[in-house]
């Protein structure tokens, strides 16, 4: 007897559609491939570099992001005495992207020598990653008094200077 016939209780087989190649998987990888070779066309050829590098090329830098850890109250260096963790949130990351005509006009005239920074100065010739906001953090000293630091900890990072 076939399966699904003959018997009351067995429901009745649905047309089952027919088989088609795996057409969607294809398409998009395509597409994929397709969108990496323009776009590795419009960058143009890459800059050859007249000394050949030995060894494995260095990872480019994380962007500048919001991190967290968590650190004891002591190690705040702030003259707080707690034996409590707290999370302390920093930023941290490369901001090269965001380099203004100032920033780029600032070093290449430093590389030149065409300017002379007074003694004992470093003039900077990019932004730096660095909160854009703080939140304060409360914390119970060893005299179980409770302790609040403003502006302690970042909560929002940018590329600044």
């Amino acid at each position: 007897m076939e399966p699904g016939r003959g018997s009351p209780s067995v429901l009745p087989l649905w047309p089952r559609p027919r088989r088609q190649p795996a057409l969607w998987p294809t398409l998009a990888a395509l597409a994929l491939l397709s969108s990496i070779a323009e776009g590795e066309a419009s960058l143009g050829p890459a800059p050859s570099s007249p000394v050949p590098r030995e060894g494995p090329v260095p990872a480019p830098a994380p962007p500048c992001r919001l991190r967290s850890q968590l650190v004891p109250v002591r190690a705040l260096g702030l003259g707080h005495h707690s034996d409590e963790l707290v999370r302390f949130r920093f930023c941290s990351g490369s901001c090269r992207r965001a380099r203004s005509p100032h920033d780029l006009s600032l070093a290449s005239l430093l590389g030149a020598g065409a300017l002379r920074p007074p003694p004992g100065s470093r003039p900077v010739s990019q932004p730096c990653c660095r909160p854009t906001r703080y939140e304060a953090v409360s914390f119970m000293d060893v005299n179980s008094t409770w302790r609040t630091v403003d502006r302690l900890s970042a909560t929002a990072c940018g590329c600044l200077g």
